[in-house]
């Protein structure tokens, strides 16, 4: 009876032992390098308490970096999540016209990131960039800060789009039918099927969906690092980026702890209040 019980545990051990070498280890580790001078060598040198934080939390390019990354949040989540939710919408119906559409959505999972971010990168090139060459503008994609960071959302966007429409169109078709049909045959319209009935069964995947959007909005780094190198002036700098510079480039690991632990901090808070807003509001029951 109790090797019946182990058994399952022993098939997770190896996911355990990965999280806990790879995840939590260094996690730790990177939250006690925070309140120390870190050598080169990542040894330990003296305790200094809160005084990387501070300098942190008074440095300009920090505060920068985070507005940054809060208004990256704020084009990238909402746009994602709409384009998705449309795309969804298009294509519910299984169909062999569909099947195209389905085929192009996906597309992008089959993409290497890096590879799009330098496509992306010649494409919003204000003299020669297709973008503005098919839609007859001149907008100076590289050189405005405004304008750089819609680059650095589109590009977002499409990296993420196949991943979460998936799951979104998996969750709608497998959606109980018999209470659909119901409500048409009592006379309802498909706008009235749609929000009295698909969204509140869908709740569960699209606060997913929306958690994971934001969740990359703010670790987002790569399509940055590859794309704008956070500029122009820093405009697209985000957070983790910002990490990325003090770790690898300036090889300050004692203010790169410190923004390691804020990040998790803050991620922490989000998953909180999604939690506390999830087992409030979204509707779990067909």
């Amino acid at each position: 009876m109790k090797k019946h019980r182990a058994k399952p545990y022993l098939f997770i051990l190896p996911v355990l032992v990965l999280a806990l070498v790879f995840v939590y280890v260094p996690f730790v580790q990177s939250v006690v390098s925070s309140f120390f001078n870190v050598r080169m060598d990542g040894s330990l040198a003296d305790f200094t308490g809160l005084r990387n934080y501070r300098n942190l939390f008074s440095n300009e390019i920090f505060a920068q970096s985070m507005a940054n990354t809060f208004l990256f949040m704020l084009l990238f989540v909402p746009l994602n999540f709409i384009l998705i939710f449309l795309a969804v919408l298009l294509t519910e119906r299984e169909s062999r016209r569909n099947k195209f559409f389905e085929t192009v959505f996906m597309l992008p999972m089959a993409m290497g990131m890096s590879s799009m971010a330098l496509i992306f990168k010649y494409m919003f090139r204000p003299s020669v960039g297709i973008i503005n060459r098919l839609i007859g503008i001149d907008i100076q994609w590289t050189n405005n800060a405004l304008a750089a960071m819609f680059s650095v959302v589109f590009l977002g966007v499409f990296l993420d789009f196949g991943l979460d429409y998936i799951i979104l169109l998996s969750s709608m078709r497998s959606l109980d039918k018999a209470p659909q049909e119901a409500a048409r045959l009592d006379g309802a319209n498909e706008w009235q099927v749609l929000t009295r009935i698909k969204l509140p069964l869908l709740s569960p995947t699209l606060f997913f969906v929306l958690f994971i959007s934001i969740k990359d909005a703010l670790l987002i780094c790569a399509p940055v690092m590859v794309m704008t190198e956070g500029g122009p002036f820093r405009s697209t700098q985000t957070i983790v980026y910002y990490y990325y510079i003090e770790a690898f480039r300036n090889s300050n690991y004692s203010a790169a702890a410190a923004i390691s632990t804020v990040v998790f901090i803050i991620a922490a808070i989000i998953t909180s209040a999604s939690a506390a807003l999830d087992s409030r509001r979204v509707h779990y029951e067909n």
